[in-house]
């Protein structure tokens, strides 16, 4: 399905319930709206529960989950689950400062595309990568979108498997 051309797509923006900054949600509002969308932004420290009544009574084309105190992960997960909870299938991105160890980032990353993420934007050229997404989105809708996969660490136990004897 795509959006079409000219009209603005419907984007919900939020950040976890844990994460009271605003400034990145300000910052997102300005450039998605730049980028075609219109947005409609619940602020800070956004429950899971008032995103799950939001999408419903918004309808939006893409959610956009920023969260910028390091515990983004966790709250994103709360809100995929919650939407997956409600029969809710919406295209659902995150990005920002989701752990307090940038090591971690592949991981996250990782998990929450295992859980329902469209896509997840961390890193110095996350808003690069994001400005891409939102083009695509808009041309053939969100949901057609396919990450690229992240970096698998060689720590996460795949290495593992291979025999030393080859």
């Amino acid at each position: 399905m795509s959006i079409g051309e000219g009209k603005a797509f419907r984007c919900l923006l939020t950040t976890v319930e844990s994460d009271s900054h605003f400034w990145n949600l300000i910052y997102l509002e300005k450039f998605i709206a730049e980028n075609g969308g219109e947005v409609r932004n619940l602020g800070g420290c956004t429950p899971a529960e008032l995103v799950v009544k939001e999408v419903n009574d918004f309808q939006p084309d893409l959610l956009v989950v920023s969260s910028i105190n390091g515990h983004g992960y966790y709250g994103t997960s709360v809100v995929l689950t919650e939407l997956e909870r409600a029969g809710i299938n919406v295209p659902c991105v995150a990005g920002g400062k989701l752990t307090t160890a940038p090591s971690d980032n592949d991981r996250v990353r990782r998990e929450l595309l295992s859980q329902g993420c469209t896509d997840v934007f961390l890193g110095e050229n996350a808003i690069d990568r994001f400005r891409e997404f939102l083009d695509f989105g808009a041309r053939y809708g969100f949901a057609a979108w396919q990450p690229s996969m992240p970096v698998v660490a060689p720590w996460d136990g795949r290495v593992a498997s291979l025999s030393v004897a080859q």
